[in-house]
């Protein structure tokens, strides 16, 4: 039997929307939710994935995850200098900055001039807060050091 018989026989539109258990007309026309491509599916069945982006989620939206808000959202300067001065006096174990003892001289003044001198002679992060650690007591981070140093 020639091609162009069988198709009389058995119209193309008519298998397309007869497969066995469905009525005619039950094809509608389909929405990917992903690329928003429209579709009309050669079979009454749900298509397996968008013939556009391919996804096999193409009738399912796309979950909206949450902005990772980040953990330091600025540094404010004048906070971390009071906070710095207030662990060097505890490292001290003075209670007013005013008191002199006869320890080498650790106030926040010379904590900020020795930094601002590493930074001037090229030393990294690391080594600065290195050095903050053994001559004044205290232990900064890099965002820290940045912001004591600007």
């Amino acid at each position: 039997m020639s091609l162009s018989k069988r198709f009389d026989q058995n119209p193309a539109r008519l298998r397309v929307l007869l497969s066995g258990r469905e009525r005619p007309g039950s094809l509608n026309q389909q929405h990917c939710r992903r690329c928003g491509k429209e579709w009309w599916p050669r079979q009454p069945r749900k298509p397996v994935r968008c013939p556009g982006c391919k996804s096999p989620y193409w009738d399912k939206p796309r979950r909206v995850r949450q902005a990772v808000t980040p953990l330091i959202t600025s540094v404010n300067k004048e906070r971390l200098s009071h906070s710095l001065g207030q662990t060097l006096n505890k490292a001290l174990g003075r209670g007013d900055a005013d008191h002199q003892g006869n320890h080498s001289d650790r106030s926040l003044a010379h904590a900020l001039t020795v930094l601002k001198e590493m930074k001037a002679a090229g030393r990294t992060w690391q080594e600065m807060a290195d050095r903050l650690e053994r001559e004044f007591g205290t232990k900064l981070e890099k965002d820290q050091l940045r912001a004591l140093i600007r």
